[in-house]
């Protein structure tokens, strides 16, 4: 009896409107080819290396000497200047904090919150519910 409620129903995927070939294609990846380096390639690139290094000597020396110190020594990376200032701020205003306050234990400041509840009247006092 259930079947005759799906005898109806068409199988198979489903269709999309528009052309036949509607359908996403995806395209083929080239494979890479490990190219050997010849000996005169190796060659090339040592003299490049070389060069290359003998070049920033130069330019290290030629700043040292201006008294113009490299950017990597002077800069510190991933922060702004704003940044920085507000870092600054607040290791002033924590350090304004523990001179007045003073270096607390935990034992401490449990000890004054207990002194500080007690002293405060019924009124804050959770009101007792139920039984008990």
């Amino acid at each position: 009896m259930p079947s005759s409620d799906y005898s109806s129903a068409v199988g198979g995927g489903l269709k999309l409107k528009g052309a036949k070939d509607a359908g996403i294609k995806k395209k083929k990846k080239k494979k890479s080819k490990p190219a050997e380096p010849t000996n005169s390639k190796v060659e090339e690139k040592s003299s490049d290396d070389t060069a290359l290094q003998n070049a920033l000597a130069d330019e290290e020396t030629s700043l040292e000497a201006s008294g113009v110190e490299r950017e990597g020594e002077t800069k510190q990376y991933g922060k702004t200047e704003a940044q920085k200032r507000h870092d600054e701020r607040r290791r002033k205003r924590l350090d304004e904090r523990l001179e007045k306050e003073g270096i607390k234990t935990h034992k401490e400041r449990v000890e004054e919150l207990n002194k500080y509840l007690s002293g405060l009247s019924e009124h804050h006092d959770m009101p007792k519910i139920g039984p008990g």
